[in-house]
């Protein structure tokens, strides 16, 4: 299987709030593309974009909590990744559902940190690609 890290989530509850910190304090870029429905997808100048989420939001089963994290990983096949990591014993946490810019299931690694494991749709990824992202 071939994945790539594509995002950092962080779950907060104040959403504009957040966003104004880190564009003031870390001047991360606001990608508008990217970001809608309580999401704002941020660029740094190098490195692993960030992604703010409304905590209220997520679906049920992503356990996620203001001041929780997740990592986002991109896999080519999120089918076939989701029944192996049944078969295998992971601790998968959501079924397979929409996140408007693909598809997504929630999981936690051993030691329980998130992740949310996603097959992109491929006009975002051409997007991602162009923004450099």
């Amino acid at each position: 299987m071939n994945s790539s890290l594509i995002l950092v989530s962080l779950y907060v509850r104040d959403l504009s709030g957040m966003q104004a910190f880190y564009r003031e304090k870390l001047g991360l870029e606001v990608i508008p593309q990217l970001t809608g429905g309580g999401f704002v997808f941020l660029k740094p100048a190098s490195g692993t974009p960030l992604a703010l989420q409304d905590s209220a939001m997520l679906p049920p089963g992503a356990g996620a909590q203001p001041g929780a994290s997740t990592l986002g990983f991109d896999v080519d096949d999120l089918d076939a990744t989701y029944q192996d990591w049944k078969a295998a014993g992971v601790d998968v946490v959501s079924e397979i559902g929409d996140m408007g810019a693909g598809r997504l299931f929630y999981a936690r690694d051993p030691e329980g940190n998130s992740l949310a494991v996603t097959q992109l749709y491929d006009a975002v990824r051409a997007v991602r690609r162009q923004l450099g992202v």
